[in-house]
């Protein structure tokens, strides 16, 4: 149908069949199962090209009647749908209606959150950590604390685009130095132990920069951490290792400290 034939059908029928047309087209599912927002569509099995071109159509002049209305509650639950393939549609059809939240549940769905969740997230990166206390201000106990706090901001700088714009790209830079000025206090205090746990987050990039510190006082964990990096998926993070491995091959033997 057109979207001319869809203005004609009331919008409690139109939210049904624009889920069944996502879950057809499916793009949604794949994103998730890969974790790339950025990942190139294939059809789901069993489905032809023909018809998913006929379930993008569909959407697409669906999402132009929906548009063309006042936007109700219902159509915007379609961005926190059951269904990832729903909220991945409503994201590229419907995003007209929020660009902001649209960017978000694009996100969320390769990331396995809500599209709330990557909101709050860029704010906690944005806004960083309270001036007061310092560093060396703070406890034994609470520096772990915060070592998590900044990896967990760290992690969740995949919500901003630090690769394209500047200031996102300071505010990364800024989260990693952060990372190394609160190990490097922990490591001064004697409290590198309380680091190690971290080499085994489910985290890559808390994995990689945790092990860049400790591998000047923890090698035989610090290492082996390094090198399944590396063989890792191609990319920053396995380049980023690659390079630490090298150096630290290389190093003067005299260089070894404890």
């Amino acid at each position: 149908m057109t979207p001319e034939q869809y203005s004609e059908v009331s919008t409690k029928t139109l939210l049904p069949l624009f889920v069944k047309y996502a879950k057809q087209f499916g793009f949604g599912s794949m994103v998730e199962a890969s974790g790339d927002p950025a990942a190139a569509y294939a059809p789901p099995r069993g489905v032809t090209r023909e018809a998913i071109k006929q379930a993008v159509g569909e959407c697409l002049a669906i999402a132009a009647a929906l548009l063309a209305r006042p936007i109700s509650s219902d159509v915007m639950a379609l961005f926190t749908h059951e269904s990832p393939d729903v909220r991945m549609a409503a994201s590229m059809f419907l995003g007209g209606i929020d660009p902001k939240l649209a960017e978000a549940t694009r996100m969320a769905v390769s990331a396995g959150c809500t599209a709330d969740d990557v909101i709050a997230m860029r704010e906690r990166i944005r806004k960083g950590p309270p001036s007061r206390p310092t560093l060396q201000e703070m406890s034994d106990e609470a520096l772990p604390a915060r070592y998590q706090d900044v990896g967990e901001r760290l992690v969740g700088c995949r919500f901003i685009d630090w690769v394209h714009e500047k200031k996102d790209m300071d505010t990364r830079n800024g989260v990693l130095a952060e990372l190394s000025d609160v190990a490097m206090e922990m490591k001064r205090r004697g409290l590198g132990a309380k680091l190690l746990p971290f080499l085994d987050s489910a985290e890559p990039e808390i994995r990689l920069n945790t092990a860049l510190v400790c591998l000047n006082f923890a090698p035989e964990r610090a290492v082996p951490t390094l090198e399944a990096l590396e063989a890792g998926p191609p990319g920053h993070t396995c380049a980023t290792a690659g390079g630490a491995l090298d150096r630290w091959r290389a190093r003067p033997k005299a260089a070894d400290t404890a």
